[in-house]
């Protein structure tokens, strides 16, 4: 019976991991309306609902999140599998895993610029914050958040995080006119939840204990499990959401959001980014661009937030 519903596994994997039907639609090619039709066929099947669907947007019950490693780790073997036995260019394949806010809020508009480097590149980006062996797994390398790496990876900073509050500016004029009030009373918040095991990503309540504001008022509004979903309900001026300067940044710089209490009203965490590849795997000339790009993007990107950031202090 798996079998017969595989297209409808396959769908709901992807919204689970990429936070909604539309950006599931965009993976797999499909529209929308099929994405929620193969969940729903699904779910049909189940005899139950596996998200709450609601205004603005899709959230995943709880009995769903518990198998979200389970099917995202299953959906990639396959894939490397297929990969493994179609073998149709080894030396232009490329096979990146990296945590999906990074690849939605930051590779994705640099990415065109490789595949001008590489028109022929098979390219496979593995958006999951899995914990994935990159030698086992036939990786070329990882894109991580957090500690240094394991003894048997190399690794190469690409840059640290800050972590702020951001909303449109529309709801910035309405609800945050005066930056210098400490209360968050009548601001609706928008929480992104299930984050990072790093002590220093802080919520709603350690950001506000740091820089004076209410703790009372700290804990309302929404609850989201994916970026994704944060950023948009918050573009969309729905409420100011905690993010990572990362994953916020490119729409601060389109003039989509905007940090109302300044730059300077950031926690910076004590994670890095970085780029991990296996120690004893040997690099082709493709791998040793992709690393050489991808660092030079990211020395960019560590000055033009550096900046931003020193904006703050004027």
């Amino acid at each position: 019976m798996v079998v017969s519903h595989l297209n409808g596994l396959r769908a709901l994997e992807a919204t689970l991991r990429l936070g909604s039907f539309t950006a599931a639609a965009i993976e797999l090619g499909v529209t929308p309306a099929a994405v929620g039709q193969r969940v729903r066929t699904l779910e049909e099947y189940l005899g139950r609902e596996l998200f709450i669907r609601t205004p603005l947007g899709i959230k995943p019950k709880e009995e769903l999140l518990r198998v979200e490693a389970q099917l995202t780790g299953s959906f990639s073997g396959l894939a490397a599998a297929m990969t493994e036995l179609k073998n149709r260019n080894p030396s232009s394949r490329l096979s990146v895993t990296l945590p999906a806010s990074f690849v939605e809020n930051w590779l994705t508009s640099l990415i065109s610029e490789f595949y001008q480097r590489h028109a022929s590149v098979d390219l496979r980006l593995d958006a999951s914050n899995r914990d994935v062996d990159l030698v086992r797994e036939n990786f070329d390398f990882a894109v991580r958040y957090g500690a240094p790496p394991a003894e048997h990876l190399q690794g190469a900073i690409l840059f640290a995080d800050y972590v702020l509050p951001v909303c449109s500016p529309g709801f910035a004029e309405k609800h945050v006119s005066d930056p210098s009030v400490r209360s968050l009373a009548n601001t609706p918040l928008i929480h992104i939840g299930n984050r990072t095991s790093d002590p220093s990503w802080v919520g709603f309540d350690g950001w506000g204990r740091a820089f004076g504001f209410a703790s009372e008022h700290l804990d309302h509004g929404v609850h989201f499990t994916k970026v994704s979903s944060g950023l948009q309900s918050a573009i969309a001026g729905q409420g100011l959401v905690l993010c990572g300067l990362v994953e916020a940044f490119n729409s601060i710089r389109s003039g989509l959001l905007i940090a109302p209490f300044g730059p300077k009203m950031s926690c910076k965490t004590d994670g890095l980014y970085r780029l991990l590849w296996a120690s004893e795997q040997p690099m082709g000339s493709l791998q040793l661009d992709f690393k050489e790009w991808l660092l030079e993007k990211a020395a960019t990107f560590r000055r033009d937030t550096e900046t931003f950031l020193r904006e703050g202090e004027n």
